[in-house]
């Protein structure tokens, strides 16, 4: 038998006198040969879901911002072993004194005007963001219980409260400012100190008592120095010791003040004697 005319397993071969009109293929098929090759188009193209990351849990976990920065990290300090309370710590990291403010089972906010160092729900108070020396009102965005004070940018470091829960973080734009005023939160800014495990720095280069609120160990404290040091060098002690993310509070000897689980009252700073009507805490009051 001719080779030529055997026809192997994986061949397809059109079989006709090569001549004469061939008979067109009905309608229908076509169409259903072009409905075939759409649905394998879109099988191959479509990116596979079973392989892309699973969203982080909500529990400490906020959405990605606007502006594409890292998600924020919400932390809420509790401890079933521990009453409402402050735990006060002492270390020393390159010669520099710190002293470190930690909260527990309690509820952070921020209060404008004058406050009453004898209210005991409040287990630690800290002076949160600085007042313009010609008008004395607020330095930068802030917002109480869900209500604008003031707008600005100068300071790209912001610290939100919402639900009970505390980030801190360093941006231009913040979705978060919004976010606090949309659902009766909390907003401020002031100089960022660290950012992602990295000191920040900043321009102003006198020396003097410095004080924070920081993300350590998972946890939001407050830490403050007992030795005057310059801004950025703060900074880069705080990330030795181990802070991911840090905001200057005011310092110098500005009020503030915990109360620790024995009921000790503790003060740092002093009094603050200006009548200051935008004057304000940041304070972690009993749940």
């Amino acid at each position: 038998m001719n080779k030529m005319n055997e026809i192997d397993d994986n061949e397809i071969r059109v079989i006709g006198d090569g001549g004469g009109d061939r008979k067109r293929l009905p309608w229908w098929v076509w169409l259903l040969a072009g409905i075939a090759v759409v649905a394998v188009a879109v099988v191959v193209l479509q990116p596979k879901a079973a392989n892309a990351p699973s969203p982080k849990p909500s529990g400490n976990a906020a959405t990605q911002q606007a502006d594409g920065t890292p998600s924020d990290i919400w932390l809420e300090n509790t401890d079933a072993q521990l009453p409402s309370c402050t735990l006060v710590t002492d270390t020393l990291i390159d010669t520099i004194h710190l002293q470190i403010y930690t909260p527990y089972n309690a509820v952070p906010e921020l209060h404008v005007g004058r406050i009453d160092t004898a209210d005991s729900d409040i287990i630690l108070a800290a002076m949160a963001a600085d007042l313009r020396r010609d008008n004395g009102k607020i330095v930068g965005a802030f917002v109480l219980a869900g209500e604008p004070l003031s707008w600005g940018l100068s300071k790209k470091g912001y610290c939100a409260i919402l639900d009970g829960r505390i980030t801190l973080g360093m941006a231009d734009n913040s979705p978060l400012f919004e976010q606090a005023t949309e659902q009766g939160g909390y907003f401020f800014r002031q100089y960022p100190s660290v950012d992602a495990g990295t000191p920040v720095e900043n321009r102003p280069e006198n020396a003097s008592f410095r004080r924070a609120l920081c993300l350590l160990d998972g946890k939001v404290c407050i830490i403050g120095c007992t030795d005057r040091v310059l801004m950025n060098d703060f900074s880069a002690t705080l990330v030795k010791l181990g802070v991911s993310e840090a905001l200057f509070l005011v310092g110098g000897t500005a009020d503030g003040w915990c109360r620790t689980a024995d009921g000790s009252f503790i003060r740092f700073g002093s009094a603050w004697a200006r009548n200051a009507k935008y004057m304000n805490h940041i304070v972690f009051r009993k749940q």
